[in-house]
């Protein structure tokens, strides 16, 4: 239940629910033309998508009222359920494939996308093992069990096939080993030596070159791999500074592939233009502050990890969202967070919030904001 010590925080909470109301509307908006091009009711994206919303809203109200402690205390079975999902999609014969991915399982007739679940039973992992009292990471065998627990669940994921969601996965994951002691060295020279392996698979799939390719030539490849962007673009043009108001953007209709989920921010900057773009990103960037806030408040340091990695979560999946939309990296599929179509997505952004918002309930009134100090940082200081 909540902690007497300290209260929700309040703001984070109305933001949260603000982003998923603008992300019910803006799902509708930018669904009707492909649902009824598919002959399958223009409803039919917004009645899933509230369905989605209303669970979404059930498990972020229990977590809130679900002490993260005992999150932190099953975190290992947690961790050891997501992995051994991550395998039943791979090798099951009734696992769910879209374009030839397979990134779902059905359990209990509900399309299920494991690599969410992954991701956030790595998080509550990793911040119950770096927190432990005596965690170290002074060399190099102190990052190797954290290591393997990375790379088993990106592994996974990569043979989904879902690369860049392994990519984020791991970039959050290392964020929280360097906010827990790891030396920035250390961090660097594994991030070079898998750079080859990441090369490796992008090259050995041809639709990841064709991405790539598309970015780099984005003029040259317009009505080639280029398409996605350049609609998107047109379409944040058209939107001007004020938009052209809600249900009155063009792109949607049949120029823009993938409206509602991989290129929302698009459709809300034709519709609400430069304006309601940037007061999204604000409402965005609050969410990021406030959470920040949490892990630097925390009464522990494992709830700092904790709290870190799902305010990171937020903000890499937003920044990376906005850049896909802007031509500033190639498409990758990443949802913007509250605002995209997607059930298993918005329901375990939700779900992140609500533990989010339990670790800020524990947070006395007379906490002292100050920075993660790693274990390994606080014993140098006493020696010297």
């Amino acid at each position: 239940m909540l902690s007497k010590g300290g209260k929700m925080d309040i703001g984070l909470f109305v933001a949260t629910l603000l982003l998923l109301g603008l992300g019910i509307v803006l799902v509708y908006s930018s669904s009707f033309a492909v649902a009824y091009g598919k002959n399958i009711g223009a409803n039919y994206f917004l009645f899933r998508q509230v369905t989605r919303a209303l669970i979404a809203v059930v498990l972020f109200t229990f977590f809130i009222n679900v002490d993260y402690r005992f999150l932190s205390r099953y975190s290992g079975r947690i961790y050891i359920g997501a992995v051994i999902m991550l395998g039943c999609v791979l090798f099951l014969p009734d696992s769910h494939a879209v374009n030839g991915a397979k990134r779902w399982i059905t359990l209990l007739g509900v399309r299920f996308q494991v690599s969410d679940f992954a991701r956030m039973a790595l998080i509550l992992f990793l911040a119950k093992k770096c927190g432990e009292k005596g965690a170290d990471f002074d060399d190099w065998r102190s990052l190797i069990s954290h290591y393997i627990r990375i790379g088993i669940i990106c592994a996974l994921v990569v043979l989904g096939p879902d690369f860049s969601t392994s990519v984020i996965i791991a970039f959050i994951s290392f964020a929280m080993l360097f906010v827990a002691g790891a030396k920035p060295r250390h961090l660097l020279l594994t991030v070079a030596a898998m750079l080859p392996v990441a090369a490796l698979l992008i090259k050995s799939a041809a639709y990841r070159m064709k991405r790539v390719i598309g970015f780099l030539n984005i003029e040259e490849q317009s009505q080639g791999a280029g398409y996605q962007v350049t609609q998107s673009l047109v379409g944040l043009g058209h939107g001007g500074l004020f938009g052209a108001g809600l249900g009155k953007g063009e792109q949607k209709y049949f120029y823009l592939p993938e409206p509602h989920t991989d290129f929302i921010l698009s459709v809300l900057g034709e519709e609400f233009g430069f304006v309601g773009v940037i007061l999204v990103f604000l409402i965005f960037a609050f969410i990021i502050y406030r959470g920040m806030s949490i892990s630097l408040n925390a009464p522990d340091r494992t709830g700092q990890l904790m709290a870190f990695g799902f305010t990171m979560v937020i903000a890499v999946y937003m920044l990376i969202h906005a850049s896909v939309v802007t031509g500033l990296v190639p498409p990758t599929g990443v949802p913007m967070p509250f605002l995209s179509y997607g059930g298993m997505s918005l329901i375990f952004t939700m779900s992140s919030m609500g533990i989010l918002l339990n670790i800020s309930s524990h947070i006395s009134v007379d906490t002292v904001s100050l920075p993660v100090v790693p274990s390994s940082h606080k014993r140098k200081a006493a020696r010297a």
